[in-house]
């Protein structure tokens, strides 16, 4: 039997054409946390602005990567999202 557990990545968004990192003002989901397709699960400040990020697929936060306060480049990945409970 072959298991093969679906964990996707989070990744820090570009916000503007601009961005090149940004900063994590809080997680509106938590760890262990189940979310849907086009829930907010952070909110990040760009260069511009504080905006809501949504998730692009169904799972649980898994891990969160890169915690508020803290910055991360675009394209790093900044949470893990698990399918089902026995992935996380």
């Amino acid at each position: 039997m072959v298991v093969r557990a679906k964990i996707r990545k989070i990744f820090m968004p570009a916000l503007s054409s601009t961005m090149t990192e940004g900063k994590i003002v809080s997680w509106t989901a938590a760890e262990g946390d189940r979310v849907s397709k086009e829930d907010a699960v952070v909110v990040v400040e760009s260069d511009k602005a504080d905006m809501d990020v949504e998730t692009f697929h169904d799972g649980i936060v898994a891990a969160v990567l890169v915690p508020a306060g803290e910055s991360a480049p675009v394209g790093a990945p900044i949470a893990l999202l698990a399918e089902s409970e026995e992935e996380v």
